[in-house]
C-alpha cells in the first residue's frame, strides 16, 4: 500500500532493503581444520545445555543428513558406547530488535563444531557473522550449512568439485 507522503515510502523502502540484507548474506565456515581420514556415515552428537539455540541441535542433524551422516544425540559426559565419532558444538545467540520489529530476538551470531574419532580431532569449522551483521536474521541452519559440510567433506579446495574444476 502506497502513502501519501513521498520521505515515508523512502523510508520503508531503505528498511526493506536493509531487512533484505540481513537475510541474504552469504555465510561460510571459517578457521576450518581437516586431517585427512576415512569418511564416516554417523555421528554422535553431544548436547551442549550452555549453548541456548534451541534450533541448533536440528539444524545439524538436517545438513549432516543431506549428506548422508546418520546422527544421534547424547547428554554430555555420557558418550554411548557405540559412538566412535562424536560431534561437539558451541553456539553463541544476541538479542536485538528486528527492523521494524518490537520485541527483541535471538538470533545465531557464532558457532563452532568440532569432530572426533575416539577422542582425536578430524575437523573443525567457525561462523561468525560479519561487523555488519549482514545474514544475521537469516535460519540457524543456513548459517550452519557451510560449517558442516566443511567438517564432513573438508574445506572448499579439497572437495573432489574443486579439484575437478581445477584441472579443467
Amino acid at each position: 500500500m502506497l502513502s501519501i507522503s513521498p520521505t515515508v515510502e523512502v523510508v520503508k523502502a531503505a528498511g526493506l532493503a536493509a531487512s533484505n540484507a540481513l537475510h541474504a548474506a552469504p555465510f561460510e565456515a571459517r578457521d576450518v581444520v581437516w586431517h585427512p581420514h576415512v569418511p564416516y556415515d554417523s555421528v554422535c552428537i553431544e548436547l551442549n545445555r550452555v549453548a541456548h539455540p534451541h534450533d541448533v541441535v536440528p539444524a545439524i542433524q538436517a545438513e549432516l543428513a543431506a549428506l548422508g551422516v546418520q546422527s544421534r544425540v547424547y547428554e554430555s559426559g555420557l558418550v554411548p558406547f557405540a559412538c566412535r565419532t562424536t560431534l561437539n558444538y558451541t553456539a553463541f545467540i544476541q538479542w536485538e530488535v528486528p527492523t521494524f520489529g518490537t520485541v527483541a530476538e535471538p538470533y545465531l551470531a557464532t558457532a563452532s563444531l568440532t569432530v572426533r574419532e575416539e577422542g582425536r580431532v578430524l575437523a573443525s569449522a567457525g561462523f561468525a557473522l560479519d561487523a555488519m551483521g549482514f545474514g544475521k536474521w537469516a535460519s540457524t541452519r543456513r548459517k550452519l550449512a557451510p560449517l558442516v559440510r566443511a567438517i564432513v567433506q573438508g574445506p572448499p579446495a579439497l572437495r573432489p568439485d574443486a579439484l575437478t574444476a581445477r584441472r579443467d
